[in-house]
């Protein structure tokens, strides 16, 4: 009975939802998060993987409209935060600095357990050992999350370096070139015997 708890606990430790959206300029896109519970742990990260300066506005709100925590300009964030009751907790990303690059925002929520799911002092110590671990490996997982975006991000930016150097290559081959056969025939023009007779 306790191996079933244990799943069961497990199970119901954490949701995550990874999502990617395109901030057109001068505009917002909002999500909205439905808590049911008071006291449920929910983190939020974000990244802005492609756009511009890289950089987005983040307001985080709860139920009534209350701001829960303000980003302005920032390239990445995380917040953690505990719902005060149940209700809808919008996340909005903001992009009115740009006037014509979209920018591209990939985010992570972690709504965690229930409070009333159970409590850890009712609890076997391997239980408690359990869902530690199963918390660490939730906020490991994000962190992945994150750290692929910043690889994307990256990636891209060698991609676009590449691509730069391989065409500043070829046009140094073809000037090279063409300033060689330029000089072969100047040397030969000059070197040319004129006979006058």
């Amino acid at each position: 009975m306790s191996l079933l708890k244990s799943f069961v606990l497990l199970s119901a430790v954490a949701l995550s939802v990874g999502i990617t959206v395109k901030v057109e300029p001068r505009s917002e896109e909002c999500i909205q998060e439905e808590i049911k519970d008071h006291g449920v742990p929910i983190t939020m990260i974000f990244q802005v993987t492609a756009g511009g300066e890289l950089d987005i506005d983040c307001t985080i709100t709860d139920q009534r409209g209350n701001i829960i925590q303000s980003y302005k300009g920032q390239q990445d964030g995380r917040h953690h935060w505990t719902s005060v009751g149940s209700g809808s907790y919008k996340i909005c990303f903001g992009n009115h600095m740009a006037r014509w690059t979209p920018k591209w925002v990939s985010f992570y929520i972690s709504v965690g357990n229930s409070p009333n799911t159970a409590r850890l002092e009712h609890l076997d110590p391997i239980e408690q050992t359990i869902i530690q671990l199963s918390q660490g490996l939730t906020e490991l997982q994000d962190e992945q999350k994150l750290l692929r975006a910043v690889e994307r991000l990256h990636r891209d930016t060698i991609d676009t370096t590449n691509t730069r150097i391989l065409y500043w290559s070829i046009f140094e081959a073809i000037v090279l070139v063409t300033m060689g056969l330029f000089q072969i025939y100047y040397l030969k023009r000059f070197l040319e015997v004129k006979s006058s007779i």
